[in-house]
């Protein structure tokens, strides 16, 4: 506070004392009071008053001193109203009272809101769990049916029209003699689309999934030693169909573990393969392999795809951010690089990228490495 604001702010009440002071000046000289005393009555008036300025200003600025770095050194700013330091004054008391009030009104909005978004996590938690259970029981059935024995052709009865239809979708149109080799061959491809289609809602029902745990990831992960070679693996294995239909070829040179939970990292690598081959070019190849540095080991996933351009690459991991390669295709949401980016800060890992139009994309998983596990011992310790 500045003690030219606090005078403009007392600027009526300096006016009403000099008012005062000047119609007791004029009474006192019209009744034939000295104009010594009068000038000297005057003089004390005018140090008394001072002296009441000085000393409200002090209290005051002290007062609002102590208020702001009370706000400044708080990590709860809406609490201010309880913290505010005691004083006499009416006018403190009622601001005090004010900001109480508003304070619980906005902190009763905030927990019913909140208690609101965590019903609807929670009910968003179980749909994808129910809606888990029929996709792998789709994908069971089409694992049995491709395996399954199929009865012989002339055998089955089946009416004309209905196998013409089915003949002329998988464009297999035929005489009367239909070959069983042939129609097992027709069968086993339309189960692994099936199967293909089917990995690709369950794909999109696990980012539901972890998008709505990704506020609370501590409450589902479970850090402990990872073998980075195995956990790449099983998201490869994960999405093998999809390898094999977009003819990509993946080489992996991983001989290194870290610290980390193992479930939410093969969800994160899932989504940067499915991404690198959503843009692949001829004859795609993935590469996995690791670096290690200082306390961290970097795994590095690299593609010889499109390439991202140099404008869009410090914006890719933003949210709904498709940029020019995500524009041509209709299904991109952007929201795969932003989930990852998402859940990697979460678990303490740096995801960055680079890359090359034309030559391909470098996505780099940085883990941390505790030097004080490092240097512990194989054998433990003797307490004895």
């Amino acid at each position: 506070m500045k003690l030219t604001a606090f005078l403009a702010d007392k600027c009526l009440l300096l006016l009403l004392h000099l008012i005062c002071l000047a119609l007791l000046s004029a009474f006192l000289h019209i009744t034939g009071y000295p104009a010594a005393n009068i000038t000297l009555i005057c003089i004390f008036w005018l140090l008394i008053l001072t002296v009441w300025l000085f000393l409200t200003f002090r209290g005051r600025r002290n007062y609002y001193k102590e208020a702001f770095h009370i706000l400044e050194n708080t990590d709860k700013p809406w609490l201010l109203g309880e913290m505010l330091p005691d004083s006499f004054f009416l006018e403190d008391k009622l601001h005090r009272e004010m900001l109480c009030r508003s304070n619980r009104a906005a902190l009763e909005k905030i927990r019913l809101s909140e208690d609101t978004q965590r019903e609807y996590r929670e009910y968003l938690e179980s749909w994808v769990h129910e809606i888990k259970a029929p996709i792998s029981t789709i994908a069971l059935l089409c694992e049995n049916g491709k395996t399954a024995d199929i009865p012989n052709a002339q055998q089955t009865q089946v009416p004309a029209p209905n196998m013409h239809n089915f003949l002329q979708t998988q464009e297999l149109r035929s005489s009367e003699d239909i070959s069983l080799d042939r129609i097992t061959s027709v069968m086993n491809r339309i189960f692994r689309d099936i199967r293909l289609e089917n990995r690709k809602i369950e794909n999109y029902v696990d980012m539901v999934l972890y998008h709505a745990r990704s506020e609370e990831v501590y409450k589902d992960y479970l850090i402990k030693e990872t073998d980075l070679q195995e956990m790449i693996y099983e998201a490869l294995e994960k999405e093998r169909l999809l390898f094999i239909k977009s003819h990509v070829r993946a080489e992996v040179s991983c001989h290194e573990t870290v610290y980390t939970d193992k479930k939410w990292c093969v969800f994160i690598l899932s989504q940067l393969i499915l991404n690198s081959i959503k843009y692949r070019a001829e004859m795609p190849l993935l590469r996995f392999y690791t670096s290690r540095g200082n306390n961290q080991i970097t795994l590095t996933i690299e593609d010889n795809g499109k390439g991202i351009p140099a404008e869009d690459l410090p914006r890719i991991f933003e949210k709904g951010f498709t940029g020019r390669n995500g524009r041509s295709q209709e299904k991109a949401t952007g929201m795969g690089l932003y989930l990852c980016k998402k859940l990697c800060g979460k678990l303490g890992i740096s995801l960055s990228a680079q890359s090359e139009c034309g030559k391909g994309t470098w996505m780099l998983l940085t883990f941390p490495v505790s030097s004080y596990i490092t240097e512990v011992s194989p054998q433990a310790p003797s307490f004895e």
